[in-house]
């Protein structure tokens, strides 16, 4: 496995219950691939607030205080978690960018199975494919596979069927994407434009945040903003 750097950005909304464990696990990979992985760095973990609704902002606060790897981009007002995720991706440097949830249904520590996937197949891209349903609910769900197939169909990549916001991309077209990504401009959509080059990795992925609170970052009326998106995105 050659020499790589990675970047992490994770968009944050309300995730103050679940910051501080998300660090304490990207620190604990951190320090396995440092010892058992030295040619692979975690270089950042980016954590884009969005106008968080919680107290995020002071955790975040705390947490780039304390690791030096951390970094925060606040946003002058919510945007939500596509131009969120797009904006942190603009201020990488690493030759491989994750994206992520802030919730913890994305696990830190399957970065290193997105990555080897990403080298052994020659992808440019790879999505985590979640094996079971993750919201446990029929129109969560189901609105949200209408979503992935509308994207598919309108990338021409049958492929894209399967993407998901944890997804691991070449750090190079990663940013090329996010560049022409404007408000009405869908990221998955864009990297089709820049590679065939997209795989999956199936994975177990829960929104536990949602089993148990009923409550997601994406609403019913936020998926079909997406569907809007994805529609123009295509012209």
């Amino acid at each position: 496995m050659v020499s790589v750097g990675i970047s992490v950005v994770v968009p944050v909304y309300a995730g103050a219950e679940t910051l501080s464990e998300m660090v304490r696990e990207f620190s604990s990979i951190k320090r396995e691939w440092e010892n058992r992985f030295p040619q692979i760095e975690l270089l950042e973990v980016v954590f884009v607030d969005d106008d968080s609704v919680d107290h995020s902002s002071a955790v975040l606060s705390g947490l780039e205080t304390r690791h030096s790897w951390i970094r925060v981009l606040t946003l002058s007002r919510n945007f939500g978690q596509h131009p969120a995720t797009v904006a942190g991706i603009l201020t990488t440097s690493g030759e491989w960018v994750v994206t992520m949830d802030e919730d913890l249904q994305h696990p830190p520590s399957k970065i290193f199975d997105l990555l080897k996937t990403a080298l052994d197949a020659g992808n440019d891209v790879v999505y985590a494919k979640s094996t079971v349903n993750v919201h446990d609910s029929f129109l969560r769900d189901w609105s949200s596979r209408f979503v992935k197939k509308l994207t598919s169909w309108l990338s021409g990549n049958q492929q894209v069927v399967d993407f998901s916001s944890f997804r691991l991309v070449r750090g190079s077209i990663a940013r090329a994407a996010a560049a022409v990504s404007a408000n009405e401009t869908y990221f998955d959509v864009a990297l089709s434009w820049f590679t065939s080059g997209i795989g999956t990795l199936s994975l177990e992925l829960r929104d536990e945040r949602f089993r148990q609170r009923r409550q997601s970052g994406y609403s019913l009326r936020r998926l079909i903003s997406h569907a809007r998106r994805l529609l123009i995105s295509s012209q």
